[in-house]
């Protein structure tokens, strides 16, 4: 029996030693293969963030332009309410009056509920 036990663990060793070197190889493959996917994601990340910006840039200059135009339509809009209420002062005097007169109205009957 004493002769067994040497051999044994002799073959244990053994037996240990080509798991360790076998861990050792697989552990290589490993590391390479998520590296290659994780490379893979970063590359799709990169895509991402540059198709983002180009979109980001874009809708930047969409709205400047519709800025820009909103802002003709205003001064446009503008201008044509001051020649009428030019034209006709009153009018205009006297819907502002009853719009504060019906404002006054509805804001003192929530007050008393």
């Amino acid at each position: 029996m004493s002769t067994e036990v040497p051999n044994s663990n002799k073959k244990f060793e053994e037996a240990l030693h080509l798991l360790n070197e076998a861990a050792k190889e697989k552990k290589e493959e490993i590391q390479n293969l998520l590296t290659d996917k994780y490379q893979h994601i970063q590359d799709v990340m990169q895509q991402v963030a540059f198709k983002n910006r180009e979109n980001w840039e874009h809708a930047r200059r969409f709205a400047e332009e519709a800025i820009g135009e909103g802002g003709e339509k205003i001064k446009e809009a503008a201008s044509e309410v001051d020649r009428q209420v030019r034209k006709n002062p009153l009018r205009y005097i006297g819907g502002v009056a009853v719009g504060a007169l019906l404002l006054g109205f509805i804001l003192g009957n929530s007050r008393r509920n």
